[in-house]
């Protein structure tokens, strides 16, 4: 069957009959394309730019928690309207450019609270884009191949970071030949950019996900929208492995978002590495990931997005676990790129093609909304590291790093349990 044929299978009402490779390139490049704003900005940069003029960890991981509530207020409603107008593709364009924008904007602050204020937009519409590009899933690949796309992504993704990696190490080691007072500030400039032209691809070839019965934007929809999310949000008891899901997956992405934020500072104040070096040991990390993304999502369609979703999260438990006590930096970065690497991609994997089954016909941008939401306003982990990194320890070297990190395991296992409940046929 010719990809045109396909197309016009996955009309309203109707899914491809086969993975429309060509397309599924595309929207996993957007994965590539973001993950490099994540990786230069959020885990690298961001944290150590910010201290050289606060010195302290804090104002960043609230600015960071700030953007991450205010995203997942938003995103409900905003899914309700993309399933209503079919415009999905056309609001993914706007917030990513406009992420984009405040990203090369920070290389040319000057001051804490404007590189605060670009950041909380940036990562605003960062975070607020995701819901949009995983709404369009189904218009590329049939529902038993929504675990190989999704892991497609994730691969993708983890590939962009070990891209963008060596590219950030090479420019700050370049700028910082001019001797300059932050020589962090061209990474916000190269992620920006990168992360547009990357995003070329979705944006040009990517078709939208056509609403059943569209009907025009504007404030009447908007009204309706929220009403129906309301209404949503209180049918959600009813639908108990829906809720039990959204609420596990909302504490094993908070643990995520801390693991992604805490890297680097982690490894340079934990292990004393210098801010390059931390930066490269994230390739193999990185690579590692996009290997077992590829991987668990063949594993998901094999044996099902829950049993995978458990494993992914006990991994991480374990990684998380060692890399709190050990003071070896080989068996951290060992669990870190095994463990952590496979934990770590595996919950967005089988996290979205869970969702994808459990979510009604025609309300899968409204779900992936609520999805979001828990990767949103998953707050508490980032918040919680940066007040705890702060603390001195007693004889134990960055102590509060440490106590920052384990403090995951508390939201890991709060997590794993709601997932465990989790029985598809109660949907």
């Amino acid at each position: 069957m010719t990809e045109v044929a396909q197309t016009k299978v996955s009309a309203p009402g109707g899914v491809p009959v086969r993975m429309l490779w060509g397309r599924a390139m595309g929207w996993a490049l957007y994965d590539f394309a973001n993950t490099i704003y994540s990786a230069l900005v959020v885990s690298y940069a961001i944290a150590l730019h910010v201290r050289e003029f606060t010195g302290v960890e804090r104002w960043t991981f609230l600015t960071l928690g700030l953007s991450l509530a205010t995203s997942g207020i938003f995103l409900p409603v905003a899914g309700e309207v993309v399933d209503r107008t079919g415009h999905a593709k056309r609001y993914l364009i706007i917030l990513t450019v406009v992420s984009c924008l405040c990203c090369v904007a920070i290389t040319f602050a000057g001051s804490a609270w404007l590189i605060l204020l670009l950041f909380f937009v940036a990562n605003f519409c960062y975070h607020s884009s995701l819901p949009f590009c995983d709404s369009l899933m189904p218009v590329l690949a049939p529902r038993e191949r929504l675990g190989m796309l999704s892991g497609l992504g994730v691969a993708m993704g983890y590939v962009g970071v070990a891209f963008a990696l060596p590219l950030g190490w090479l420019t700050v080691n370049l700028y910082m030949r001019t001797e300059p007072a932050h020589p962090r500030t061209p990474l916000f400039a190269l992620a920006g950019v990168l992360y547009f032209l990357f995003s070329l691809p979705l944006m040009l070839f990517v078709p939208e996900r056509p609403a059943s019965k569209p009907v025009r934007p504007g404030t009447r929809l908007v009204r309706l929208a929220y009403r129906r999310v309301m209404v949503t949000l209180r049918l959600l008891p009813r639908h108990k492995a829906v809720l039990l899901f959204l609420l596990g997956n909302f504490f094993l992405v908070d643990s995520l978002n801390t693991g992604i934020v805490a890297a680097t500072p982690y490894m340079v104040h934990v292990f004393g590495l210098d801010e390059q070096q931390a930066m490269l040991w994230l390739i193999p990390f990185s690579l590692g990931a996009g290997l077992l993304g590829v991987t668990g999502g063949r594993l998901t369609d094999a044996v099902g997005p829950r049993r995978m979703l458990l494993a992914a999260g006990g991994c991480v438990a374990v990684a998380i676990t060692v890399a709190g006590l050990t003071r070896s930096f080989a068996l951290f970065m060992t669990v870190f790129v095994i463990l952590g690497g496979f934990g770590l991609a595996n919950i967005w994997v089988a996290g979205r093609k869970l969702l994808l089954e459990l979510a009604p016909p025609g309300q899968v941008g409204k779900y992936f909304g609520l999805y979001n939401v828990g990767h949103k306003l998953s707050m508490i982990g980032a918040v919680t590291f940066g007040l705890l990194a702060d603390i001195r320890v007693p004889g134990v070297p960055a102590g509060g790093y440490r106590l920052g990190l384990l403090f995951q395991l508390v939201l890991l296992s709060v997590g794993m349990v709601c997932i465990y409940k989790v029985r598809p046929a109660d949907a």
